[in-house]
């Protein structure tokens, strides 16, 4: 199933990626290709992440996304 629809990123993709050890649904997206456009898909496609990794919250994401921001705002400079 499609998740993200501006990058066209199904759920085998993130999942696949997730299971190599990323833990952040923008890092994973950037692994892709792209981050996140509008960022609708951000929640689904955390909770795919922590599903691949056992986790019951969204806090296993979270320490990731100021890397994975910080790795954005590099890129764009």
């Amino acid at each position: 199933m499609y998740v993200c629809l501006c990058n066209g990123y199904r759920d085998e993709e993130i999942r696949e990626i997730a299971e190599s050890g990323v833990r952040c649904a923008r890092e994973v997206y950037l692994t892709l290709g792209n981050g996140p456009c509008c960022g609708t898909c951000l929640d689904c496609a955390q909770g795919i992440v922590n599903d691949v990794h056992g986790a019951n919250d969204d806090r296993a994401g979270i320490a990731g996304e100021s890397a994975a921001q910080e790795a954005v705002m590099m890129a764009a400079e």
